[in-house]
């Protein structure tokens, strides 16, 4: 049997087991990062060896990507913020100044679930950690500003639309002239 023909099983700590794959398709899901949980591995699905050292596929553990690569993004998403702290809420949220209120909170929540530390994965680079946790925090004091200038009256929300002509109703009647 050739070692392209060989199946491949990866399994996690749950005791979990996919497989079998070709080396291919299981060395894809690692690549991408769809195998996290995965520890495990076989050639035959019985013999299990830790999935790093499984040779086929210990390069892809090696390239895991750099810090420096972090680095960047958390360097971008600074000079992002930069750019942000001295804008007005409306523009921070991307709306339009006469904006309501209801529209601020969803641009916010929009913005801010990305950011939130809830939602970050415990294996996040500290310098985008802490990046996302200054964005949050920007954006939750933005979103508190309009909040109280809309309880102060500062911002109004826009004036009503003028009322509708109902177009729907009876014609007005003509009279001839008598």
């Amino acid at each position: 049997m050739s070692s392209s023909a060989v199946g491949y099983w990866v399994g996690d700590s749950l005791g979990r087991v996919l497989g079998p794959l070709q080396l291919q398709a299981f060395r894809e899901l690692i690549a991408s990062g769809r195998l996290k949980t995965a520890v495990r591995a076989s050639r035959d699905g019985t013999n299990w060896i830790p999935l790093q050292e499984l040779p086929e596929v210990r390069d892809l553990f090696a390239a895991a990507p750099s810090p420096s690569v972090e680095s960047q993004q958390a360097e971008r998403l600074r000079t992002q913020l930069r750019g942000l702290l001295h804008l007005p809420p409306h523009e921070v949220f991307g709306l339009k100044p006469q904006a309501t209120l209801d529209e601020f909170r969803t641009a916010f929540f929009r913005m801010a679930k990305r950011f939130s530390p809830d939602h970050l994965s415990p294996d996040l680079h500290p310098e985008l950690r802490k990046i996302s946790v200054e964005i949050f925090d920007f954006l939750s004091r933005r979103i508190r500003e309009a909040e109280t200038l809309f309880l102060q009256g500062a911002m109004q929300p826009p004036p009503p639309p003028p009322p509708r002509l109902d177009m729907g109703g009876a014609l007005p009647v003509s009279y001839p002239h008598l």
